[in-house]
């Protein structure tokens, strides 16, 4: 082990996965537990006298780790990049990043500048105030819990096979692995891909914010304004925190609950359907009067005003594809196993996929 360190110049790379992480507990679990690894395993190397180089896994959407680059790495733990970043990047981006030179150039210019900057003590500012962990360690918790609730309800997963394209995707012959684990039904052995991907195609896209709006509900009980007040300072001078909430944001405004309850109509059980969408319901309107008031927004994606005119453009297509999609699948399930009719359905269902990727930006 040591020679191969003294080999690899002290430094030992550890890759960070985003999505299993996402899919057990959450986006803001996900996220915090990472972060705070982070920081553990840097201190543990520094003890060792190894440096610890990461490998980050995200990419793609905010429930894989999605985030713009630059803010992203600065918004690493202070003292973990030391010059070296190692990132992949989703098949679904490669091309608005890399397909020509200006492109590929600009991109590349930005991530050896925001690693530069994290490396030279653009970061040192970024020392917690007294306060912050314990609060996002709360939040983190209290968030969980109720990511937890909604996965572990009965009849989750015949509410997710059944308002969602997940079965479907295998059929898109879409990555390099299958959807599930050979002979699996249970949730444990759904891939985190496909289930990130199938919540993104049915508008729910809980993977990006749920259990946010319970955790600052619960906070603000707790603490009253002067939590609501520290909540806004954290807000300000947090990147990290800023970040979760800025990406949190993003997927709440491509999420649809109207869209959404059209896909819940696939539920043959009426009890299941009901209560788990109006869990998510719920959930949402929670978490978007929440992340309102905490940025000061008047609507969703308001501060992003590129994000809304590209969506507002495309909105209507995707809606339409949606719709489209929901009277596809019903059909497609219905038909003959072996039929004729099924072979011709197939086709334009695994097109609409495409079309709702293509428009929200990502598969999964």
């Amino acid at each position: 082990m040591r020679r191969a360190l003294r080999a690899n110049g002290h430094t030992q790379e550890i890759m960070l996965g985003y999505s299993d992480s996402n899919k057990d507990g959450g986006f803001l679990a996900s996220s915090w537990e990472l972060y705070k690894a982070q920081e553990r395993l840097v201190e543990a190397g520094r003890k060792a006298g190894v440096r610890i180089a990461f490998f980050h896994g995200r990419g793609g959407s905010v429930s894989r780790g999605g985030a713009p680059a630059g803010r992203a790495i600065a918004a690493q733990p202070p003292g973990t990049v030391g010059g070296r970043l190692r990132v992949t990047e989703q098949g679904e981006v490669v091309s608005s990043k890399f397909a020509n030179r200006g492109s590929a150039l600009h991109n590349l210019e930005l991530l050896a500048a925001s690693v530069l900057a994290h490396s030279l003590g653009g970061a040192r500012d970024e020392r917690p105030a007294p306060g912050h962990h314990e609060t996002i360690e709360a939040l983190s918790g209290l968030s969980l819990a109720s990511f937890r609730k909604l996965i572990e309800q009965p009849g989750l997963i015949d509410y997710f096979n059944a308002a969602s394209p997940v079965e479907e995707l295998a059929l898109l012959k879409l990555g390099s692995r299958p959807a599930r684990r050979f002979g699996a039904k249970a949730l444990s052995d759904l891939r985190a891909i496909p289930w990130v991907f199938a919540w993104s195609q049915n508008r729910h896209l809980v993977t990006g914010w749920y259990g946010l709006g319970t955790a600052f509900d619960a906070f603000l009980k707790f603490r009253g304004e002067e939590g609501r007040a520290h909540l806004r300072e954290m807000f300000e001078r947090s990147r990290f925190f800023r970040l979760l909430i800025d990406e949190a944001e993003k997927t709440l405004y491509l999420s649809d609950m109207g869209i959404a309850r059209l896909y819940a109509g696939l539920v043959p059980d009426e009890e299941t359907r009901e209560r788990i969408l109006g869990m998510i319901e719920a959930e949402h309107a929670r978490t978007v009067d929440h992340v309102l008031a905490l940025s000061g927004s008047r609507v969703l994606a308001e501060r992003f005003p590129m994000l809304s005119r590209r969506i507002e453009h495309v909105r209507p297509m995707i809606d339409r594809t949606n719709r489209m999609q929901v009277d596809l699948l019903r059909e497609f399930r219905a038909a003959p196993q072996d039929g004729e009719a099924r072979d011709a359905i197939l086709s334009p269902l695994l097109l609409s996929m495409n079309v709702i990727a293509g428009g929200l930006g990502w598969t999964g």
